[in-house]
């Protein structure tokens, strides 16, 4: 199984150490399971100061050290996507001013690009299956508060 221990630091800038198993990873996320909750969860890549240890096979694969989050602007070709559905206007305008001033980029159709679908109560089938036949994860207000404010989200 494969094993990584990092040090992470969330959106309120509390760094902690995470020990994940059965771990992947893109160029956004890393996924698998955390120790401390012993759930699955993703980590925003961006957001991991050192990676402690590795596996042997995955030394080269993520770098020993990732680049500090100060010397990254979610504002640049890094920022993710987020698109809302299902939510009452006046409901739906607040949380795209707050996924705005975290960084994020708002979308209004699906694309191949896009991060995550943030389902209300009132979401469409269509956009939900376009969605999930993109792999786009999708989140419910809950999640997205997780998000925003740890930067992990659970499975």
């Amino acid at each position: 199984m494969k094993k990584i221990t990092f040090l992470y630091c969330d959106a309120r800038g509390n760094t902690s150490t995470r020990h994940v198993s059965d771990f992947k990873y893109d160029q956004r996320f890393l996924k698998g399971i955390c120790s401390a909750s012993n759930s699955f969860r993703t980590f925003r890549r961006d957001r991991i100061l050192e990676v402690i240890e590795t596996s042997e096979l995955l030394q080269t694969a993520i770098p020993p050290k990732l680049p500090e989050i100060s010397s990254i602007s979610l504002k640049s070709e890094l920022a993710l996507e987020i698109m809302f559905t299902g939510f009452p206007k006046t409901q739906r305008a607040s949380l795209e001013e707050i996924c705005s001033k975290a960084g994020m980029k708002l979308r209004k159709t699906v694309s191949k690009n896009l991060s995550f679908i943030c389902a209300g109560p009132n979401a469409g089938p269509t956009k939900m299956s376009a969605a999930q036949a993109q792999g786009v994860a999708v989140l419910d207000e809950a999640d997205l508060v997780r998000l925003l404010e740890t930067g992990e989200i659970s499975e």
